[in-house]
Formats: C-alpha cells, structure tokens, sequence
C-alpha cells in the first residue's frame, strides 16, 4: 500500500505534468484501463462522457493540453484516504482566448501507483458554455 505522503507526491507529479504538457509523462500515471470523466448531467455530453483506456485518454488529455491553458491553477489542498486522493486547485484558466476564474476538485483512485479512475468536479456550466454546449452571457463567465 502506498502511504499518503506518496500518493500526496504523485499526485503533485501528475499535475505537474500536465502543467508542463508532458503527454508521456503524464500517460505514465495512468493505468491502461482509466477512466477520466467530469461529473455532471448527461445532456452536457461530450463534456461529461466518461473516457476509458489508454488511446481515448491520450487523445483526449492530448487536446486538453492543446486547448484548456490550467497552468495558473494552484493546488490548495490534498486529502488522502486509503488510495483516494482529493485534490482542490483555484486560479486562473484559459480556453481558446477566453480567460476565467475556476475551481475544481478532482477525486483520483489509485492501484499499485496508477490512477485507476479521475472524476474532476467543475463549473459544467462554464465549460458547456465555452464548448458551446450551453449559452450563458460573457460576464457570467
């Protein structure tokens, strides 16, 4: 079992891997089977389908590093428990030219130092929006 100091540790890796857009490293955390989705309603597919197994999750976290710009997002907190880890990040975000206020929490499972599944709570709202899934006004982003 890895201790919480470890999974606190990997997960800092994990996002700095992202931050840095280091696909390989970043698919070097997550096991083949994965699954990666954003918690929310159905009707704001694609943005809340769930993405399993290696090649969607490249893709996918390929355009994520292409398109959403998180590299102003701060850590605040990791909690563990058992082999969960609880991660909340608030900054600033960019879409496209868009940029905005965020807060997200992500809840990571891990086995044998692989993440096993992600779900990441967000504004679904705000990101329907910018995907063109919903319509709100630019001054409520």
């Amino acid at each position: 079992m890895t201790s919480d100091a470890d999974l606190k540790d990997l997960t800092r890796q994990i996002f700095e891997a992202r931050h840095q857009g280091h696909l390989d490293v970043l698919m070097s955390f997550l096991g083949d089977n994965c699954i990666f989705r954003a918690a929310g309603s159905r009707y704001l597919a694609p943005l809340t389908d769930p993405v399993v197994g290696s090649a969607a999750l490249r893709a996918t976290m390929r355009h994520f590093i292409d398109t959403w710009d998180m590299t102003a997002l701060e850590i605040l907190d990791i909690r563990v428990d058992g082999n969960v880890a609880l991660v909340h990040r608030v900054g600033h975000m960019r879409h496209g030219t868009t940029k905005f206020d965020t807060e997200i929490m992500d809840k990571m499972t891990f086995e044998n130092g692989k993440v096993v599944e992600c779900v990441e709570f967000l504004d679904t709202l705000q990101a329907a929006s910018l995907l063109n899934l919903a319509t709100i006004s630019a001054a409520q982003i």
